[in-house]
Order: structure tokens, then sequence, then C-alpha cells
């Protein structure tokens, strides 16, 4: 199998997960944090269309890596992030199954990133119910060898063009589908049936 270099997001979109399921990851957490990128922000499904979710970042003039990343609290951005989840997705069929474990990752405070969008990642690991084998990268590299490198579909909007498959969305009668979204948009539609769906 062989080895997909990833930059851990903030939830990250359906295609990004169709790459992890069934896959060995290497987490680069020393490339150049960049903003503006899946790295700190995620897309849902709202009342009114497509709705970004950015976790504020302490910025700086000096470049600093994935792994030095410092999330801004001044900012009531957590509080806000979950109200907004439970406003898109409370009436979606598998909400309630998987709401606890969210808010209670809403509820903590963190000071990094990247331990952030780690702890989210495992929660949709626990999710869907899959394991995988994965390392973080020990230091900065250009390039690795026989690795499959994925590192720059963070920097888009989407990871990827292509049309995902339709699947029911709370909003689709008013707002049409969206494709791509947040990997919890496939999840709290889907419920069980999202990992066939990432197959």
């Amino acid at each position: 199998m062989v080895q997909k270099i990833m930059v851990p997001p903030y939830f990250g979109p359906i295609s990004c997960w169709k790459q992890i399921i069934n896959s060995t990851i290497l987490w680069d957490v020393h490339q150049n944090y960049i903003k503006q990128t899946y790295r700190n922000r995620t897309f849902i499904h709202s009342a009114n269309g497509l709705q970004k979710l950015t976790v504020p970042v302490k910025h700086s003039k000096i470049k600093f890596s994935m792994l030095e990343a410092k999330i801004d609290n001044t900012i009531a951005w957590q509080k806000n992030h979950w109200r907004s989840i439970q406003s898109a997705y409370s009436s979606s069929p598998f909400f309630e199954f998987y709401k606890d474990s969210l808010e209670k990752i809403y509820l903590k405070k963190y000071t990094d990133l990247t331990k952030f969008n780690f702890d989210i990642i495992n929660l949709i690991f626990e999710w869907i119910e899959i394991e995988i084998k994965s390392e973080l990268s020990k230091g900065y590299n250009i390039w690795y060898e026989n690795s499959l490198d994925l590192r720059k579909n963070i920097e888009n909007k989407r990871c990827t063009s292509s049309e995902n498959i339709r699947y029911r969305q709370v909003f689709s009668n008013k707002n049409g589908f969206l494709n791509d979204l947040s990997i919890m948009d496939l999840i709290f539609n889907e419920g069980p049936n999202s990992i066939s769906y990432l197959k």
C-alpha cells in the first residue's frame, strides 16, 4: 500500500476522507502554515446554503509550521461553530447519535490547532469505525520518495473538482445538493452508511 502524505484538516471534505480510508498516512505537521485553507476551515450546509466555519489562528510576520499554529481564543469561535452545526444538522437523520461526542470537543479549550484537528480526525475514525496506519512527520521535507503527496489538496477550496455521488442533505430541497462538504455533512445525513459511500 502506497503511503499518502497529507496535512491534518479541520474535519476535511468528503473527497479528502476518500483518500484517508484504507490508506497509510504520513501527517505532515512541519509544512508551513498557510491561512485560508482546510487547515483551519470547513464547509457545512446551512439553511442559507454554503457556510464556512473558520478556526481563528494567531498570525505572525514570521513563518511558522502547522505544528506551531496557535488558536486565537479571544474569539468565541467554539461556541459559534457548535451553534452553527446544531442549527444546520439538528434535523438530520443521525445527528442525535453523534452530537454528544462532538459537543465534548467544542467544550474543551484548545491552544494548538494540530491537537484540535487530530481530536476531530480521531472522532471521525470512531464514528465510521475505521483504523488506519498513520504517523507524524519528523521534520520538513519538500519531497517524499515512493509516496503519494496529497499535501497541496489542503490548499484548494475543494480537494477535488469531481462531483461526489449525491446523498440526501437536510436543505437540499431549498438549496440543491452541495458537493464535497465537510465529512460531518455526510455522517450526519448517512450515518453508518458513510463508510460504504467513502469506499
